[in-house]
């Protein structure tokens, strides 16, 4: 059995024994235990002490990183695995691998930003180009997200944490948005005023209502254009709420009369002149 145990597998410049193997894959495996184990405790801890589910994922995946560390380290000490040859022998191929994964090592260090800052966490509503997403989870390279339709995105955390990211979530609770509208020149711009108010506030999801407001914006090509602002609390639904407030603009104006007008032009047609021989 000792024997059997010392026996060795070479592989290039190293001599893994099966005893090596065995006490590597048990530290691995002890340390799996011992992080259930501190998990278990943490989410009871953070759960108590009411702890945000985005700052509860944030601790527990640095737990794990820094345990997963430490437990790589003891393993192959514990192997007695000797790295100084490896390490030497790959310093050329380690010099193009990192050239070939910058962007790799961005997204990972953006990972730790993302983690340590706080300033994007899980559950957050963002807009990342044009974008609106939900947080799902965000690991060490890369964020899951889940957009407005369902899908889910993986995105690079160089992406998040080096772009201008507009965070919903975080800050005021409410979130301001804009309807614009045109009507026909002659029509009651205080009547036209009065029903975009009561559109506006008629939505359930719209907050706020004193705050609501008509801004009287130009006299445009052809139509008087108004914007209406008003405040929401699930910037998720935004498309949604805005679109429920033009099915209520449309069907007052339709009721009280009011025209939405289309763009005209009008089109001169010039005859040329003719000369005399030409009449002749």
């Amino acid at each position: 059995m000792q024997d059997f145990l010392d026996s060795s597998l070479s592989l290039g410049s190293f001599d893994l024994s099966l005893r090596a193997i065995l006490l590597f894959s048990s530290v691995l495996l002890a340390a799996q235990l011992v992080f259930w184990s501190i998990r278990i405790f943490m989410r009871k801890f953070m759960r108590n002490a009411n702890f945000a589910e985005g700052t509860r994922f944030m601790v527990m995946r640095l737990i794990r990183t820094v345990v997963y560390f430490f437990v790589m380290v003891i393993a192959l000490d514990t192997a007695d695995i000797d790295m100084t040859v490896f390490w030497a022998s790959s310093a050329a191929l380690l010099v193009g691998v990192g050239i070939g994964l910058q962007n790799f090592f961005n997204d990972v260090v953006s990972g730790f930003v993302l983690l340590f800052e706080g300033g994007v966490r899980v559950g957050d509503e963002l807009e990342v180009e044009g974008m609106m997403v939900r947080v799902e989870r965000i690991d060490l390279r890369s964020t899951r997200v889940i957009t407005r339709y369902g899908n889910l995105i993986v995105m690079p955390n160089g992406l998040i944490s080096g772009e201008k990211v507009r965070n919903f979530t975080q800050g005021e609770p409410a979130t301001l948005i804009q309807v614009e509208v045109g009507v026909a020149y002659g029509s009651d711009v205080a009547k036209v005023r009065s029903i975009l108010l009561d559109c506006a506030n008629a939505e359930e999801e719209v907050i706020r209502k004193e705050d609501t407001a008509i801004l009287f914006d130009e006299f445009s090509d052809s139509s008087l254009k108004f914007k209406v602002y008003f405040w929401i609390e699930k910037p998720f639904l935004r498309k949604l709420i805005s679109s429920n407030v033009r099915f209520s603009i449309e069907r007052e104006f339709r009721a009280n009369g009011i025209k939405i007008p289309f763009p005209q032009r009008d089109i001169h047609l010039v005859q040329p002149a003719v000369s005399g021989e030409e009449a002749s």
